[in-house]
Order: structure tokens, then C-alpha cells, then sequence
């Protein structure tokens, strides 16, 4: 008889997407603000504060209440929205120039692929979106799971699902100590700590690095570039 050794993953690391994994360039945006003047003839241009670490849902809420569009009114289209923007999306994103995979994100990937860990997606996108943003680079392949605003429209509610995930999925149980979020945005790490888990923080926009490291992350790097560091910080967790 054969004796089989299973790996048994110390770790879950759940990876942000847009500003962390990839810039997403501009026409996610564009096709969002297209399918709301489609559902509301009004127009709105997204700003990036107006973006970074929302949720789909939080951000077309946030964008009714900016048009003064009564919430007696709103019966459905949120939805409506967000179908029309994902097809305008498959359509536009798969063509766009702008989209580019950070310099590192493959080696990092790589080198997690190969641990002890359980690699996972922690994402605003809803999950038709976020696997549209990352089928150009070939990434979907290194995630054997994902939380997305399609199971819950509050980032910070994320974490509590992926554990119930992997629990029904692969049978793992992880304490909070043992989960690990990477993403780029001061939401990232609010939604690491509110849930008792570690942040580590990639800050590649200099206006945002007062406000991150109030926050206290437990690692921040500014790129991928060298990912000795987090190499360093989840091996010593491993």
C-alpha cells in the first residue's frame, strides 16, 4: 500500500485584485459609469477615491445616492446595473490598452503556489468581473478559491466567508492569527483587523501612505518588484 503524505496549508493569503494584482486601466470605470446612464439616462464620472477598495455594489449604491435618485425608485436597478456593466465589461476589457499586471505579482504567485498556503481572492469585483479583469494574465489558475462582492456587498464581511469556504470546501480550519490580506487600499487593512486577521499593505500611491500606516498593517512594501519581504514575513508565519 501506498502511504501518502498530505500537505497541510499553515496559511490562507487572500489577494486584493485591481491595484494590487493589476492596474485595471480605465474602462472597468468607463463601462460602469456607461451602464448607469444606460439604466438612469445621467452621467457620473468615477474618481478614484470614489473607487478604491469599494465593492460593485457599494460603489453603483454610492453613485444613486450621488444622482439623487430616490430609494423608492431604485426597485431592481442596482442589479440591472451591474448585469449591463459585466457584459459591457466582457465586451471592452478583453481590447483594452491601458490593463497591465504589476512587475513581480508571477514571482510572488509562483513562490505561494509552492508553500504551505492556500491562495485565495479577496475582492471588491463581483466574481464574473474579477475573473473578466483576470483571464488576460493567465491568474485565475493560482486561485483555488475567492470572496467577492457577488457573496457579500460589505468588504469586511469577506473574511468570515472564505473561512466558511474552505471549511466546506477543502475541510481547513484556520485561526484568524493564520490569514494573511494583501491589498493596496487603507480598506484592505480595516478589513484585515476588524476581522483579527494580518494586513499586508502595498503601497504604490504616495498619497495614500500616511493614512495606511495609521492603520498599523503589519507589512508594508511599496511594489512587487522584490518580494523578499513578504517572502520573510510569511515564512516566519509558516
Amino acid at each position: 500500500m501506498l502511504n501518502f503524505i498530505a500537505t497541510i496549508n499553515k496559511l490562507l493569503v487572500l489577494i486584493d485584485i485591481d491595484g494590487t494584482l493589476i492596474h485595471p486601466g480605465l474602462t472597468p470605470r468607463y463601462a460602469l459609469a456607461e451602464a448607469i446612464y444606460q439604466h438612469t439616462g445621467q452621467q457620473i464620472e468615477f474618481t478614484v477615491p470614489q473607487l478604491a477598495g469599494m465593492t460593485d455594489p457599494l460603489i453603483v449604491k454610492n453613485a444613486l445616492d450621488f444622482l439623487n435618485i430616490p430609494v423608492q425608485n431604485r426597485d431592481g436597478l442596482p442589479e440591472c446595473i451591474l448585469e449591463t456593466y459585466l457584459e459591457i465589461l466582457a465586451l471592452r476589457y478583453p481590447l483594452a490598452a491601458d490593463r497591465r499586471l504589476y512587475p513581480g505579482v508571477i514571482d510572488l504567485l509562483d513562490y505561494l503556489q509552492n508553500q504551505p498556503v492556500r491562495l485565495g481572492l479577496i475582492t471588491g469585483n463581483l466574481e464574473p468581473g474579477a475573473m473578466i479583469k483576470l483571464k488576460p494574465f493567465d491568474l485565475a489558475q493560482y486561485f483555488s478559491m475567492g470572496v467577492f462582492s457577488s457573496d457579500h456587498p460589505d468588504r469586511d464581511q469577506l473574511p468570515p466567508i472564505a473561512l466558511t469556504k474552505c471549511r466546506q470546501q477543502f475541510g481547513e480550519d484556520y485561526r484568524l492569527e493564520q490569514v494573511v490580506i494583501i491589498g493596496d487600499t487603507v480598506r484592505d487593512v480595516w478589513c484585515a483587523h476588524r476581522n483579527g486577521m494580518r494586513a499586508i499593505a502595498v503601497v504604490r500611491h504616495a498619497d495614500r501612505r500616511v493614512a495606511i500606516r495609521a492603520e498599523k498593517p503589519d507589512l508594508i512594501v511599496d511594489h512587487f518588484k522584490d518580494i523578499t519581504p513578504i517572502i520573510d514575513y510569511l515564512s516566519s508565519r509558516i
